[in-house]
């Protein structure tokens, strides 16, 4: 016979299978919208959605679960928890049977807190071959620059390789190939440059760069020329 407690499931899974739900149908009607007739298509957004669940309670002991929330709450004074069970429709015709009614609401907020967005463009100027320079401008989408934003570049060697072997050629990364600064920060004109420095011996092929910023991830490929 079923443990009855095998009906009952912590909050946050049924807070995600909502969220999940939501996430579902705005895609749906993001996709309705889309393939409507050019220029005539209205986009449908939900901005909102409360939700009000009643459920019926009951606390387990559990060191399981106290280790899934180890990270949100490392200290606990014992490992009890509350479950929860959506009520069937026989109950849901007595009150008597409802032990907890959580209520509660999506809200969808705006990428970027609202803000315009971001722009990044990253361009490498290699005037001097052996030690060319990346610059990354960084700005919202309204063209205004970006200031104080922190900007991370560096050399990938284990794709600078990869990338050359699938090109059909062996190839490594000098020691001495790096560049001179790998944190930076934009300045008033929300502009960074870095110098990448070609160390002695480094072989011809294909530089793989990552430009880090601000949670996004910029790839440039520099060709060391003989």
């Amino acid at each position: 016979m079923a443990d009855p407690k095998d009906a009952f499931s912590t909050l946050d899974d049924f807070l995600l299978s909502l969220a999940d739900g939501i996430s579902h149908a705005q895609a749906e009607l993001t996709r309705a919208a889309a393939s409507g007739p050019p220029g005539a298509s209205v986009v449908y957004q939900l901005p909102r959605v409360e939700f009000e669940l009643k459920m019926n309670l009951t606390v387990v002991e559990d060191q399981a679960l106290s280790q899934r929330y180890r990270a949100l709450r490392p200290i606990r004074p014992s490992d009890k928890h509350l479950l929860f069970r959506p009520l069937t429709g026989e109950e849901a015709s007595s009150t008597l049977e409802i032990a907890a009614t959580v209520k509660g609401a999506f809200i969808a907020v705006p990428p970027n807190g609202g803000l315009p967005a971001p722009l990044i463009r990253s361009t490498v100027d290699a005037t001097a071959p052996e030690a060319p320079i990346v610059r990354v401008a960084v700005s919202n989408a309204a063209g205004e620059p970006l200031v104080g934003v922190e900007v991370q570049i560096n050399v990938d060697r284990e794709e600078s390789v990869a990338l050359n072997q699938a090109a059909g050629r062996p190839f490594s990364v000098a020691a001495g190939t790096a560049f001179d600064r790998g944190q930076l920060t934009t300045d008033d004109r929300g502009v960074a440059h870095a110098s990448l420095s070609i160390g002695k011996g480094q072989e011809p092929g294909l530089l793989v760069i990552v430009v880090d910023v601000l949670s996004r991830t910029d790839t440039l490929v520099y060709e060391v020329k003989t």
